[in-house]
């Protein structure tokens, strides 16, 4: 737990249990040669924000299942596909923290659609646009999308170069 942003673990009452069924969950799902469990692996900021979508995502599906990670992959990819807002909740909470940590930690200011089109698939890009969840959510300008790259790769940099969560 010492890897991770002690602030953001405590505000989302982040367990050690937690961490282990969300490393769990990601080898089940992605493997653990997968980018999600490199960077939760990591930790510090940017290791943060992946391992709080996944520990907020996989709350949601073991209140549905509580057998979940005792599943196969095919199962659980399923499940996660029948309970889209899961994984929405869990990029919620991944883009807020990072919005917030990017502006804490950096000084600059970031608008969360331009910070999850830089950091992911397109897909989840359009489910969050097209949730029902009020986001302040708009279009991202291709500046807008450079900037929030720049900023991703300066943050996942602090951690490299000693400075503490």
């Amino acid at each position: 737990m010492a890897d991770f942003d002690p602030e953001a673990i405590k505000q989302h009452n982040v367990t050690a249990r937690d961490i282990e069924n969300a490393y769990r969950y990601v080898a089940l799902l992605q493997g653990t040669d997968s980018k999600t469990y490199a960077d939760i692996t990591v930790g510090c900021y940017y290791g943060t924000s992946a391992l709080l979508h996944e520990v907020i995502e996989l709350r949601v599906l073991l209140k549905r299942d509580r057998w979940l990670l005792f599943r196969s992959r095919q199962r659980i990819r399923r499940f996660l596909q029948d309970n889209e807002d899961a994984h929405i909740e869990g990029l919620i909470t991944e883009y807020v923290y990072l919005q917030r940590v990017i502006e804490e930690r950096l000084g600059e200011q970031i608008g969360l659609s331009a910070l999850v089109r830089t950091n992911t698939i397109r897909f989840d890009y359009n489910r969050l646009l097209e949730s029902e969840i009020p986001l302040p959510f708009l279009e991202p300008t291709a500046e807008e999308v450079g900037r929030a790259s720049r900023l991703l790769s300066r943050l996942k940099k602090l951690c490299k170069e000693g400075a503490p969560c």
